[in-house]
């Protein structure tokens, strides 16, 4: 029986179900009294707890939670969440706690062994600076929480690179079930904008959106999360180059971008796109090649006959200009400066993950629009450097011995972090959370790649 339930959950599947589960209740928003989140969202984030507590429990291999993991990020839909409500509202806190009884309970039964992963050292040290901003700036209890947070990626990377044995098969599949669920929420939030807006032409309408945000993210989030898993379609194209659907479900996640009107999102997403097809060109081979371009033909007719989409994008970039670089940037110029006059009053480590509220109270919860100025206004030159530090271990690793599958992560990951030179994306919560998971699976995969390089082309291995 127990060997029947791991053939499932070593299933695409099984992956396909967590995802279902994540995105119908996420739809759940509306508020249902007096719970602050909507019921069946709780309802939804405690049977995926419920999930993987049981695989905790009854076995070894941890790669089967990490779709439920993943799952977390991207289900809370509650969007007015500040840094102060993090702190007061119980349900996350209360989620959290059942959540950390699966690892003790696998941690007592299975006794894994503590060994120093490839990438423990930068993730210390980011744990580091998060406590040590928190130490040296005015207490606040409402920053305990978040400050905690670099603490907590830590700890999950030493728990899963002790009990994780990888499959970056599994992975990509991961990977592409939650770009699918990332664009569908995408088009929900188009949809309900287009509801909002019957007078309107049908284009018009589609390029609305939905007036809030998506709960656990905001529209701009969502393009770079695309972004980093988009390379895992050209992952199963290379597998199975005849089989269409895969094609052109690729068009879902472009479309869903453009259709955001997210301007930050089109860049990162522009630099995966040119990634994808630079490495499709190179190193795709002629059965590759000869797909890619009947795809890209009919693509071509299909944005064509909708050309009307890129005129109105167009026209809404030309009203976005504003009348200097600081109104075009939506006020991240003046973030950034707010940000570097912090860094310069707290140099050494910080002045806290709350020092953005003092800036700008009673906001939504966000951080200062850019991975360095971030970094050096919250942590200081200490966490600069442990963000280096874990840039370069990434790089060495990633770099050392390169393969299909690490080219594919190195594309993603390297459009998500040009758009974190203008965005929040590299300590954001799930984007960290999705980072550690995807490290350890490449760090203890056992198979390190399914396909051979012969004349610069890559060929499946059979």
């Amino acid at each position: 029986m127990m060997k029947t339930i791991e053939k499932f959950l070593n299933s695409g599947l099984y992956i396909f179900l967590i995802f279902s589960i994540t995105f119908i209740s996420w739809s759940f928003y509306k508020e249902t009294p007096p719970h602050v989140f909507n019921l069946y969202n709780m309802i939804g984030v405690f049977l995926l707890i419920l999930i993987n507590t049981f695989i905790l429990s009854f076995y070894k291999n941890t790669l089967y939670t990490i779709p439920i993991i993943i799952g977390f990020q991207f289900i809370i839909n509650q969007s007015n969440m500040t840094f102060d409500s993090v702190g007061e509202l119980g349900f996350p806190i209360v989620a959290f706690i059942v959540l950390l009884s699966g690892p003790i309970i696998h941690l007592i039964r299975f006794k894994p062994k503590f060994k120093r992963g490839v990438f423990f050292l930068g993730f210390a040290l980011i744990a580091g600076a998060y406590i040590l901003s928190f130490i040296f700036a005015p207490f606040e209890i409402s920053g305990i929480v978040v400050s905690l947070m670099g603490l907590i990626y830590l700890l999950g990377y030493i728990f899963y690179s002790i009990t994780l044995k990888g499959n970056l098969n599994y992975l990509f599949k991961i990977m592409l079930f939650a770009n699918i669920t990332l664009t569908l929420q995408v088009f929900f939030y188009i949809y309900q904008g287009y509801l909002l807006h019957p007078e309107l032409d049908i284009y018009y309408r589609l390029f609305q959106g939905w007036g809030r945000n998506l709960g656990w993210a905001n529209i701009n989030d969502m393009c770079f999360y695309i972004a980093l898993t988009f390379p895992s379609y050209l992952y199963f194209i290379f597998k199975k180059p005849q089989t269409y659907l895969t094609w052109f479900l690729m068009l879902l996640p472009v479309t869903a971008v453009i259709l955001s009107k997210s301007r930050g999102g089109v860049i990162g997403f522009a630099v995966v796109v040119i990634g994808v097809v630079l490495f499709f060109v190179l190193r795709g081979n002629k059965k590759h090649l000869t797909h890619g371009l009947i795809f890209l033909t009919v693509s071509v007719i299909v944005f064509w006959i909708n050309r009307a989409i890129f005129e109105i994008w167009y026209e809404f970039f030309l009203d976005s200009l504003g009348e200097n670089l600081n109104d075009f940037s939506s006020n991240r110029i003046q973030i950034y400066k707010d940000g570097w006059e912090v860094f310069k009053s707290h140099p050494i480590f910080g002045a806290g993950w709350l020092s953005i509220q003092t800036l700008y109270p009673g906001e939504r919860m966000f951080m200062y629009h850019q991975t360095f100025i971030h970094a050096l206004a919250t942590m200081g030159l200490f966490g600069l450097a442990a963000l280096f530090v874990h840039y370069f271990q990434i790089i060495k690793y990633f770099f050392r011995n390169v393969s299909f599958e690490k080219y594919l992560f190195i594309i993603g990951y390297i459009a998500s972090q040009v758009h974190g030179l203008i965005d929040n994306v590299q300590f954001s919560v799930p984007y960290s959370v999705l980072i550690v998971l995807f490290l350890v699976i490449f760090e203890t995969s056992e198979k390190k790649t399914s396909f051979e390089l012969i004349n610069n082309r890559y060929f499946l291995i059979e």
